[in-house]
């Protein structure tokens, strides 16, 4: 294992990769109903599971990081997220806007430490993450689960390189 939920994010992306594949090679407008909502349903949980996955990621690497400064922000603004509340022991704040802003912080502290390259993107990966309630939304994941696919390898790669660049230095 490089690090911690390298070998689950490898998994998850494997798994929406091969949803994905399935849902391009197939002639979608054939399809009665039902099976494109099979399709969608297949597509979107394995992108809430790579996303979230891609989330504690992002958050395990802020907290190792060399600057304190950047870790103390993290465990301060995360605490909050769902996803990696329990990592604190901590209760997840309860009020979704809540959630999403710490998200959204996670995200933005990510960026600044290089660690992601587009921050535009992961957050309307997050809205994605989100807001999979409604059919419009759900199309909208579905459309963006390719693009999210090559940020989160980009994510992989980055972290990866850091990990490596950490044990040379050691």
């Amino acid at each position: 294992m490089l690090f911690r939920n390298s070998d689950k994010l490898v998994r998850a992306m494997k798994s929406l990769e091969d949803t994905i594949t399935y849902a391009r090679t197939i002639n979608f407008n054939e399809l009665d109903n039902s099976y494109k909502s099979i399709i969608h349903a297949a597509v979107i949980q394995n992108f809430n599971l790579t996303f979230k996955i891609c989330q504690k990621m992002l958050h395990n690497q802020l907290q190792n990081t060399a600057n304190p400064t950047v870790a103390d922000t993290v465990a301060d603004t995360c605490a909050d997220t769902p996803v990696i509340a329990a990592q604190f022991n901590t209760t997840p704040a309860n009020n979704l806007n809540d959630n999403i802003e710490s998200a959204k912080s996670l995200i933005h502290t990510a960026a600044k430490e290089g660690l992601i390259s587009n921050p535009n993107n992961w957050l309307e990966y997050l809205d994605c993450e989100y807001l999979t309630n409604s059919s419009n939304s759900t199309v909208r994941t579905f459309e963006k689960a390719a693009a999210f696919l090559s940020d989160a390898k980009e994510l992989l790669s980055t972290c990866t390189k850091r990990k490596y660049n950490e044990r040379r230095a050691a």
